[in-house]
């Protein structure tokens, strides 16, 4: 029997991010042996905070995926394309002519929404908005990583399929989080960020935070992990550092992964992501893994992970008050520390890449088994 070919497309570590994890996932999984499979590496080698930027770079870089898509569509021939969908108006419309060409050559086309800023191309109004309906209606399907998302779509008229399907975490990251066992009973608890430094992950809001303790007697030291995610925002954080005194309070230790990056979770007592706008961050799933408690905002999809004392802390997005008392909530109480820590480890366990994989690999079955024609690829071919 001839399997249904399926074309991979999306970038691959590095660095590591969201859509980069789960590109290498599906590329690694056994999940998807009924499919022949074929991968186009969308991968820029460029630095992140030139994402979504309309610069000759970028276009440049446009223009090589375009016709690498070209050739792949024509040699490959793909019954079904699974691609990600980004959250900029420039990523979107490369990510629209990638699709175009797909369906150009007979393809179904699924694409997976990572982007945390998404919900700015389904507001467009205008010209710009007609052109992100008809650049969506290309897409016979659409992954979501929370109930959120799927809403968001479904109230904006999109009349393909919706399904829910989160993202993964490393696998790596995921036997060395779980196989570390954490003490709860440190005296002088270390908080800990990971992600794209800037105004969106609500780093601003943090330092402020940070302050309002340390002006209340209250030392809260955190690990800042991770490089700017828009130009001048680091030289902005460490400004805004020395202004108020966090010198040994914040300590920004750029960039990390790998080894690196696991010791800082080992080394940690709390997570805190006081973000503005998310997917559903990757970081959330490490950060479980190693039975870390968190603190969040309930943008995106993070809700559908995160429970408010249950197995984390949620706050408002922006509020100084409420990072600061969240962040002295756990510092101080190393029994919730320990509850929602756990609790958080027990539900990360669904998002393994084995589990994220198979639902994805399902999905695009049922994709292509609900085409009527579906039964008949063999005879077309």
């Amino acid at each position: 029997m001839i399997k249904p070919r399926l074309l991979v497309i999306g970038p691959l570590p590095p660095p590591p991010g969201g859509v980069e994890t789960v590109t290498k996932a599906v590329l690694d999984s056994n999940a998807f042996q009924d499919f022949e499979i074929q991968h186009l590496n969308i991968s820029k080698n460029r630095p992140k905070e030139t994402a979504g930027k309309f610069d000759l770079g970028n276009l440049r870089w446009a223009l090589i995926h375009f016709f690498r898509m070209i050739r792949s569509a024509r040699k490959f021939r793909p019954d079904v394309v699974y691609m990600p969908l980004v959250g900029s108006w420039t990523g979107f419309s490369r990510d629209s002519v990638l699709a175009w060409i797909g369906k150009r050559y007979g393809a179904r086309v699924i694409g997976h929404v990572h982007g945390a800023w998404f919900y700015r191309v389904l507001a467009l109004k205008g010209i710009p908005g007609r052109l992100a309906r008809m650049c969506l209606s290309q897409f016979d399907a659409l992954l979501v990583l929370g109930t959120w998302w799927k809403d968001l779509v479904s109230d904006y008229g999109y009349r393909g399929r919706v399904f829910v399907v989160p993202p993964t975490l490393d696998r790596r990251t995921f036997e060395v989080g779980h196989a570390y066992t954490r003490s709860y009973e440190a005296k002088d608890p270390m908080g800990l960020f990971v992600g794209s430094v800037g105004r969106r992950k609500g780093v601003f809001e943090l330092l402020e935070a940070l302050h309002h303790l340390k002006l209340a007697g209250k030392t809260a030291r955190v690990i800042i992990v991770g490089g700017q995610e828009e130009e001048g925002e680091w030289e902005g954080l460490m400004r805004r550092c020395a202004e108020l005194g966090l010198d040994g309070i914040a300590e920004f230790m750029g960039p990390m992964q790998g080894e690196s990056l696991y010791e800082q979770f080992r080394r940690a007592d709390y997570f805190i992501l006081p973000s503005h706008a998310e997917g559903l961050p990757v970081v959330l799933l490490e950060s479980g893994s190693f039975g870390l408690p968190v603190i969040v905002t309930p943008v995106g999809a993070i809700h559908d992970l995160v429970m408010h004392n249950e197995n984390g802390l949620i706050i408002k997005p922006g509020d100084v008050n409420e990072i600061a008392m969240a962040i002295d909530r756990l510092r101080n109480n190393p029994r919730d520390r320990e509850r929602f820590g756990t609790e958080l480890r027990r539900a990360v366990g669904e998002y393994h890449p084995d589990a994220i994989c198979t639902k994805i690999a399902r999905t695009i079955q049922d994709v292509l088994n609900s085409d009527q024609n579906v039964q008949n690829i063999q005879q077309t071919r």
